[in-house]
């Protein structure tokens, strides 16, 4: 019961790395409120656990992360700890990327996630609470055809460190974590074929040390850990979770 008694709110909850954050943080008797488009599978994640709630919406939509936080302050009156993890990869090369690629990966994966952190952060510093974003591997480790992705979570690991410094003395933690190949259903909303996207996944899994994608679970376990008190001096960090593909 490492979480007891805290809110938490996971931004793309319905699936993979969220999916598997939300569960972890409600057996150890946290609150957890996931938010993500698709109603029907937030609803049977939350039947898994009577800890677990949900918003249905898009948090690209100002109106959505308003009514998260809304949600959050009337249920529960505090929020703890914000995990923004919703995310989306496209998998282009530049040739064929266009600008509506850019504003698609960039309104998720960064718009989104300083919008939820600006309107989560006075029930947050309230609480002196815990903030974690998901980056990944490919921030610092570029791979052909993501470079959308990759620059998205370059800047994620930037705001990262930098609100680390300027929430410290308000005794707020930030940090990240950067997931190298893990299992989960962003493999499966590519742009590409299903022969070209095993090709792309057999060439990824082909460069990990390990050998082998990740599993949701080996991520929540480090967000449990960032999110407890037994990290309480741990801000401004990005932890590699990725088979030692960044180690290279």
């Amino acid at each position: 019961m490492k979480l007891d008694g805290k809110v938490a709110i996971v931004t793309g909850g319905g699936s993979g790395i969220g999916k598997a954050i939300a569960v972890r943080y409600a057996k150890e008797g946290a609150h957890v409120v996931i938010v993500g488009r698709r109603e029907a599978v937030l609803k049977e994640i939350a039947a898994l656990d009577d800890k677990i709630s949900y918003v249905a919406g898009d948090i690209t939509k100002d109106e959505v992360v308003e009514h998260v936080m809304e949600t959050v302050k009337e249920k529960y009156g505090h929020l703890d700890i914000l995990i923004n993890n919703a995310g989306w990869c496209p998998v282009q090369p530049i040739t064929e990327i266009t600008i509506e690629d850019y504003d698609k990966a960039f309104s998720l994966d960064v718009r989104a996630l300083v919008n939820m952190t600006i309107h989560a952060l006075p029930m947050i510093i309230e609480a002196k609470g815990s903030i974690i974003n998901l980056s990944s591997v490919g921030a610092t480790h570029r791979a052909a055809n993501l470079s959308m992705y990759v620059g998205a979570k370059a800047a994620v690991e930037n705001f990262t460190r930098v609100w680390a410094i300027e929430l410290a003395e308000k005794g707020v933690r930030v940090n990240a974590i950067a997931p190298g190949a893990i299992r989960t259903d962003i493999w499966n909303v590519t742009n590409l074929s299903l022969e070209d996207a095993k090709k792309h996944e057999e060439g990824i899994a082909s460069s990990i040390p390990f050998k082998r994608f990740g599993k949701p679970d080996e991520v929540a376990n480090v967000a449990l850990f960032l999110a407890s008190d037994e990290a309480s001096y741990v801000s401004g960090s990005v932890y590699a979770v990725d088979g030692a593909q960044g180690a290279a």
